[in-house]
């Protein structure tokens, strides 16, 4: 599994997205990343995970790769990226990536680094290639390496800061400073899939779980998985997902 929740976005007028207080139901957009795959099928294995659902082996030899209009938005404001895997080889690389036209820049993504003594770094990148030509880390995070077993990562990306979620517990808040606020992808950019690209390289060798229909991310509000109340995030950030401890 590997997909977007693109929060509290709603239009105001052409070119412009603005947050508000509008509920979930209205303002949730959601995309599949998984989906690319079944244009892309030479390196994949088809597998299933502990619970019984669909799963994809990315081999060292996939070219996971499409235009990001066909899966993703023009721009980012507030946004989740969930993704339930298993990691195979120690090495690290890009779970996805947006990478510019020039194919030298990551403008989104995650990144794993290599292993060392049993734990890696998640890092989100998110870089403005109009005044940047060098890609950059919003936040990163430290996770224990667990082979051979299913692990499910989120980080929700607000205004101001980034709270990520381990196993669906609530970790970590990194105060961000995200400049810009919206980030606009530049039109011919290419969305990979376990790499960045034949310049940056990158290639990562995970198994991917399928999105069950109708699974819920792991952010909760008054106990319930069914939907976020986006108001309370705008106000006070709190309610989405378990804290650590409870």
């Amino acid at each position: 599994m590997l997909w977007f929740l693109l929060l509290l976005l709603i239009a105001r007028k052409a070119h412009s997205i603005e947050l508000t207080g509008q509920a979930i139901k209205d303002a949730m957009a959601e995309f599949d990343l998984l989906a690319m795959i079944n244009e892309n099928l030479n390196g994949i294995e088809f597998d299933y995970a502990e619970d019984g659902f669909p799963a994809y082996k990315i081999l060292q030899i996939a070219d996971i790769k499409s235009p990001y209009r066909m899966i993703l938005p023009e721009r980012l404001n507030a946004f989740a990226v969930q993704t339930t895997f298993m990691p195979t080889s120690a090495k690290g690389g890009y779970l996805f990536s947006v990478v510019d036209p020039l194919d030298t820049v990551v403008q989104f993504g995650l990144h794993f680094s290599p292993v060392i003594k049993d734990t890696w770094n998640v890092s989100l990148l998110y870089t403005d290639t109009t005044t940047s030509s060098i890609s950059k880390r919003l936040a990163t995070y430290q996770l224990p390496y667990e082979p051979k077993k299913w692990v499910t990562v989120a980080l929700k990306v607000m205004s101001d800061k980034v709270i990520y979620y381990y196993n669906c517990e609530e970790k970590e808040t990194t105060l961000v400073k995200r400049d810009p606020q919206e980030l606009v992808f530049a039109s011919s950019s290419t969305l990979y899939l376990a790499q960045a690209g034949p310049k940056l390289g990158g290639n990562m060798e995970p198994s991917l779980r399928d999105k069950p229909s109708g699974e819920q991310p792991p952010y909760e509000v008054s106990g319930s998985r069914s939907k976020f109340d986006l108001r309370q995030a705008q106000t006070n950030g709190g309610g989405y997902g378990r804290k650590k401890g409870t």
